[in-house]
């Protein structure tokens, strides 16, 4: 299915970044159940995908906008600073520790 002949799909480039991603959302939510046909699943999945490129696309010309604002708001910096190897995503997270982690219970005194 091509892009013209899906008037969804046309208004994905002007969709909030909030809708877009709420939009992603469902549609992974309906890909996971998996109860729809092949080619329903191949529309959902093609849909996900323009809105996932759709949220990449606001995200990116935000940072750019920060990015442009000034010294102090220089993301290129941050990553220099995170990662002097630069190979690190900017919006990188460590992951959290899982519960059962030795580390997580290191200052509980009961342990």
């Amino acid at each position: 299915m091509n892009q013209s002949s899906d008037p969804g799909r046309e208004e994905i480039s002007e969709l909030a970044f909030e809708e877009a991603y709420r939009r992603l959302e469902d549609t992974v939510s309906r890909l996971e159940l998996g109860e729809m046909s092949l080619a329903d699943s191949e529309h959902l999945y093609l849909l996900g995908l323009d809105l996932a490129k759709r949220c990449q696309q606001l995200l990116s010309e935000t940072e750019m906008r920060i990015s442009q604002a000034g010294p102090g708001s220089d993301l290129a910096g941050m990553r220099r600073e995170a990662d002097p190897g630069g190979e690190a995503d900017a919006w990188d997270v460590p992951f959290a520790q899982e519960p059962d982690d030795p580390m997580f219970f290191e200052d509980d005194p009961e342990l």
